[in-house]
């Protein structure tokens, strides 16, 4: 009898212990479904003003390293561009050379740098439409001006360019070049202006980033006044920190007098931008 009170008890403690877990099983669902349904953030562990302050740091870390990087590939990629522009501008001036025996685009005394491409273009060695393509760098002011439609590049005639006055002329003379530099060859004894032959030098300049006359040195300003792309008549070019050759000698966009013009002999190499002129006197023309 004592066992089966004893086994009697036991059964309603289990029975009572199911009850009390189902219980608070349903409570516990009906307090976690309430939390779920009108504070997201009861029961969750919430970020506290550390944990926020220390993933900013860590986004601006990454920026910190990521950003100079892709300023740098940019900065490398549109240099490489203005190189293949100088490569393809140097390849159609030795096609000239080719049909003149070695001849290269003569600037006269009032000529500016800029018009050896209309005389690239009248020979048929390229098209009006690719030369102005050509001529700009994307590192320059003129790249984003030309993007955005507020400036066109457009390579006259020799007619358009000898009829041009004025305003006109001064637009030609400024943009038909863009952001480039050419010989303007050198001058003798007599007056006379001769253009350097082409020799295919690996040591001579024929093509570069436009000089300026507003940066020490007259530095180019088109890769942010750092340097200068130089195409040499091998057609090799090369990115200058500075502007002089191997020999440290000779400038390369003033003549051995110091000045933007025509040189004084065969040697004396002088790259003008667009609107150069081999003579001082005649520049303002």
């Amino acid at each position: 009898q004592l066992v089966s009170r004893t086994c009697s008890f036991v059964d309603q403690a289990i029975r009572k212990s199911k009850t009390l877990c189902r219980q608070a099983s349903a409570k516990s669902l009906s307090a976690k479904t309430l939390s779920e349904s009108h504070d997201p953030l009861i029961g969750r562990k919430r970020w506290s003003m550390i944990d926020l302050t220390a993933a900013a740091c860590v986004v601006a870390a990454l920026g910190a390293l990521v950003m100079p990087a892709l300023r740098v590939n940019r900065d490398v990629a549109r240099r490489l561009t203005c190189q293949n522009n100088m490569h393809q501008l140097g390849a159609a001036l030795m096609n000239y050379s080719l049909q003149r025996n070695g001849q290269l685009p003569r600037i006269d005394h009032d000529e500016n740098a800029g018009a050896f491409l209309i005389a690239l273009a009248d020979r048929g060695v390229l098209t009006r439409e690719e030369l102005a393509q050509m001529v700009v760098c994307p590192s320059t002011e003129l790249a984003e001006r030309v993007a955005s439609g507020c400036v066109v590049i457009r390579i006259p005639t020799r007619d358009e360019y000898l009829a041009a006055s004025g305003a006109e002329r001064k637009q030609h003379r400024k943009l038909m070049a863009g952001d480039y530099a050419y010989t303007l060859g050198y001058q003798d004894k007599a007056g006379q202006i001769h253009q350097v032959h082409f020799s295919g030098s690996r040591f001579v300049p024929l093509l570069a980033d436009a000089p300026s006359s507003a940066i020490a040195g007259y530095q180019s300003a088109n890769h942010g006044g750092c340097g200068q792309n130089v195409l040499f008549q091998d057609l090799s070019s090369k990115y200058c920190t500075d502007c002089k050759g191997q020999a440290q000698s000779d400038h390369w966009f003033l003549n051995d007098d110091g000045q933007a013009a025509a040189g004084r002999h065969a040697n004396d190499i002088v790259l003008g931008a667009s609107a150069a002129t081999p003579v001082l006197e005649v520049s303002g023309k």
